[in-house]
């Protein structure tokens, strides 16, 4: 772990003013660029302290490329602190393009309402709930700090205890005023901390399901109307006290078969039923069109790859789309295998016609590194004489290459039997030919959404935290995407949950391509604003502000 640079205010002040400044005059370069610029600068030369404060954090920006620095410490290291100043000031709020209601409320805003509900008449099946998913941690919640804990995401925690994290906010989340309130809540803390003016919350439309396990005390009391108006309201009431605020309302729908609701014969009948609603809810109360104008798709992906799995919501959706609703979809976030994910988007795309692809991980990793860091890690099992676990990832990627006559080699990797060089050959052949059909077929998918016009929604750290193929920020996609001209979009996904925050986001961007990644590139993405002159002139506002 790198230690946090010791930096006094008055030295906070100049490094931010002097680093802001070069920005401006440099039309925002590329970070690593910048620094270069910015440690033998005539303005430098006058603080030594300085000078050598940006000396070593170049070298540590070089360490965390190569895979042995911690970004983390970067982004609290005083320039990161700069960097992040520079993001909160500029003049153009940014736009949030993918949060979900659920995993962005602040423990301080759930506390008063989550106590309410334990005091309430259905307390104790409501911590008989909270006991079943957080375990002994339910029966200590007596202060912020507490549900903070419960809420938040530790280190070792992957994409399916993350699912089972949000159900806490779910809990409170059981009327219009609820809603109301914690639409509020997001909007304001958004604009006054992040700068954040443009919010598209996505929240679940309807939370009544077969799952034992996501049942919600109470939930059957809340319409899906209700829920819907009291985020609407809430948002409103912000918009009132800021006119310059803007929302789009995102209601999800749950892929899984098993999530519709128990009273309808299937998952279609339960969809096609929540279709019509949206539909009339929206011809009853006109007001929400301009802010009601997309749907989107969520939920644990892995299994859900093939054409059957997308039929039946297929009708649905296609009825939403001739009432001129955009669909979005996640898909090729999570994977049990790299071709899974991209066929999960090339059906999503096939099928659905999604309009914008939330994630999409599965189109930015490169085959050729994914699959043979995948046979340098089962030679070093083989190497010590240990199988490949079944169960494994590794195995689903194995399990899917094309073996042919040498199918006793995946054997042997299996018992963990030592390869002889001939076979070692015959399994790097293997995985050369796979990793490129998949590679084919990944620039097949992208290149269709680049013929569309279609927007991928990136979102760092969650792509980082909940799946092991981006192991490191640096192997984030993002700048791959902008350089391929993919219209792209920035979100958070569960800023709360995930221990993040929309400007954090972009320092790490920054931090993660030093050497490609424009900082004027990156304003654009981040505010939707095209013109450059225009930014440009407000990069230069910014420093004669300064001044």
């Amino acid at each position: 772990m790198q230690k946090t640079e010791v930096c006094s205010q008055e030295m906070q002040e100049r490094l931010t003013q002097e680093l802001v400044s070069l920005i401006a005059e440099t039309n925002g370069l590329p970070l690593m660029p910048t620094l270069e610029i910015f440690q033998n600068s005539r303005r430098l030369k006058a603080h030594p302290d300085l000078q050598r404060m940006v000396a070593l954090f170049r070298q540590q920006l070089e360490l965390s490329q190569r895979g042995s620095g911690d970004i983390h410490a970067l982004v609290d290291h005083p320039i990161g602190r700069s960097l992040y100043r520079f993001f909160k000031a500029f003049p153009l709020p940014f736009r949030e393009e993918h949060t979900h209601l659920t995993g962005a409320l602040q423990a301080s805003f759930l506390y008063p309402l989550l106590q309410k509900r334990l005091e309430g008449p259905e307390g104790p099946l409501c911590l008989q709930k909270l006991r079943e998913v957080y375990g002994q941690e339910a029966d200590q919640l007596k202060s912020v700090q507490d549900v903070e804990r419960m809420l938040t995401l530790k280190e070792t925690e992957r994409f399916d205890r993350y699912l089972q994290v949000l159900y806490l906010p779910k809990l409170v989340l059981i009327d219009r005023e609820a809603h109301r309130t914690a639409a509020y809540h997001l909007a304001r803390t958004m604009m006054e901390e992040f700068n954040v003016g443009f919010i598209r919350i996505k929240f679940t439309y309807s939370r009544l399901t077969t799952d034992p396990k996501e049942q919600i005390p109470g939930a059957e009391l809340l319409t899906n109307e209700e829920s819907l108006l009291g985020l609407y309201e809430g948002f409103r009431a912000f918009q009132k006290e800021r006119p310059q605020f803007q929302f789009a309302l995102s209601p999800c729908f749950r892929k899984e078969p098993g999530f519709y609701d128990q009273r309808f014969a299937s998952k279609k009948l339960h969809f096609q039923q929540q279709v019509d609603e949206i539909i009339d809810i929206l011809e009853r109360h006109p007001e929400l069109a301009p802010c009601l104008q997309e749907v989107d798709t969520v939920g644990d992906e892995r299994s859900l790859y093939r054409k059957e799995h997308f039929l039946e919501m297929q009708q649905g959706l296609r009825k939403l789309a001739s009432r001129g609703f955009s669909i979005r979809s996640h898909h090729g976030e999570t994977f049990y295998t790299l071709k899974r994910g991209i066929q999960a988007v090339d059906n999503a795309m096939n099928i659905w016609r999604i309009d914008t692809l939330e994630h999409g991980l599965a189109l930015g990793i490169n085959p050729n590194s994914y699959y043979h860091i995948m046979l340098e890690q089962a030679l070093a099992l083989n190497d010590q004489k240990e199988g490949v676990r079944p169960e494994s990832t590794l195995a689903r990627e194995l399990e899917e290459m094309q073996w042919g006559e040498h199918r006793t080699v995946l054997e042997h990797l299996y018992q963990g039997k030592p390869l002889d060089p001939q076979e070692i050959n015959r399994f790097v052949k293997v995985k050369f030919h796979h990793a490129r059909e998949v590679e084919h077929y990944q620039h097949d998918v992208l290149n269709r959404v680049l013929d569309k016009s279609m927007t991928v929604t990136a979102l760092p750290t969650s792509n980082q935290k909940l799946t092991t193929v981006v192991p490191g920020f640096k192997d984030h996609p993002f700048s791959w995407w902008e350089k391929k001209g993919v219209d792209l979009g920035v979100g958070t996904d569960n800023y709360v949950t995930l221990g993040t925050n929309y400007i954090r986001e972009l320092v790490l961007l920054l931090l993660a391509e030093p050497e490609d990644l424009k900082i004027t590139k990156l304003l654009m993405v981040a505010t939707g604003e095209n013109r450059r002159p225009f930014l440009s002139h407000l990069l230069w506002e910014m420093r004669k502000n300064l001044a």
